[in-house]
């Protein structure tokens, strides 16, 4: 039987000095799968359950080794190589299938980047124990992110643990589309869960992320009654999605029925757009859609607080 410790997750970053994923200084690990497809995602690297190379095009020279050194045949020449934006054909698909990424390695400019991989319990917390100076002094910790981390409950909860013995806050974020089987062990070693809501009504909530809403705010409810573990609702505010004011003053109400009193929007940015051409793939969202103005992200945040919300605005 695998040891806690021997725990695996497949991990796509870990971010050290995170000011945005829970109290003080934090270590984010990010790991890859998502059982939602948000048409506004910022991380589509992180969608799917299987390694994967991002390409940069800012950064590629158009030099080719990389089509030498791919051995199976999922990058390719284009049809014009002289041309200035002739970069090189990736097959992400068969790139999936690959554990070898030589390519990556091999990469001159550092225009390829291994995305996705498989790491134990212990690899990361040699990690995250070289940060603990920062979590002591400024009150932070762990936290898990993604995709959606608990996919890898097993690791979660054993890493968690792990960090419960060594004095470490957690945090995950969580879009909370998993069985509450899966849920519940985590939330044993959960000290905070930054647990997203992206729109109370069901129908609409299918359409943005691909899912309904039922099992989401059902796990919400779970957390508050049958566990110790605090909770921030966390609401990604997506123009002309999820910005209604009706939308917002639902979510706020939702909040104080079931004793929330924290919540922090998430104002829509377009950071993550790039990737999705790294990746070969379309923003489904579309490149019209604009950031919020300063003046329209205030009044959201009125709402929530004229319902008696601690509202917060972060990044």
């Amino acid at each position: 039987m695998m040891s806690d410790s021997e725990k695996k997750g497949l991990v796509f970053n870990v971010q050290g000095y995170s000011i945005q994923d829970g109290p003080g200084i934090r270590t984010t690990v990010f790991l890859k799968g998502c059982p939602l497809t948000c048409l506004w995602c910022s991380n589509p690297e992180s969608q799917l359950f299987h390694s994967d190379i991002l390409h940069s095009t800012t950064k590629c020279v158009r030099c080719y080794r990389c089509v030498n050194l791919c051995k199976k045949g999922a990058i390719s020449l284009p049809k014009n190589p002289g041309a200035e934006d002739a970069f090189p054909i990736i097959n992400h698909k068969i790139c999936a299938k690959c554990d070898d990424h030589t390519c990556v390695y091999g990469c001159y400019e550092s225009a390829l980047s291994d995305v996705g991989k498989l790491m134990t319990v212990d690899e990361v917390m040699d990690i995250l124990l070289a940060d603990a100076p920062f979590f002591q002094q400024s009150g932070g910790g762990v936290t898990l992110s993604g995709g959606e981390p608990l996919l890898h409950d097993e690791f979660c909860r054993a890493l968690f643990k792990e960090c419960r013995n060594q004095y470490i806050h957690t945090a995950i974020e969580t879009c909370g589309y998993v069985p509450w089987e899966k849920m519940k062990p985590v939330m044993e070693f959960t000290d905070l869960a930054l647990f997203d809501v992206k729109h109370m009504n069901s129908e609409t909530h299918k359409k943005l992320t691909g899912v309904p809403n039922e099992l989401i705010l059902s796990n919400l409810q779970k957390i508050l009654t049958e566990t110790k573990t605090a909770v921030t609702i966390r609401v990604p505010v997506i123009p002309g999605a999820n910005d209604s004011d009706e939308n917002m003053h639902a979510t706020a109400e939702f909040a104080v029925k079931v004793g929330v009193r924290n919540v922090d929007i998430m104002p829509y940015h377009r950071l993550g757009t790039g990737k999705y051409a790294g990746l070969g793939r379309e923003y489904p969202l579309g490149l019209d859609v604009t950031e919020l103005p300063k003046e329209r992200v205030k009044e959201i945040q009125e709402i929530y607080q004229s319902h008696g919300i601690i509202c917060n605005v972060g990044g």
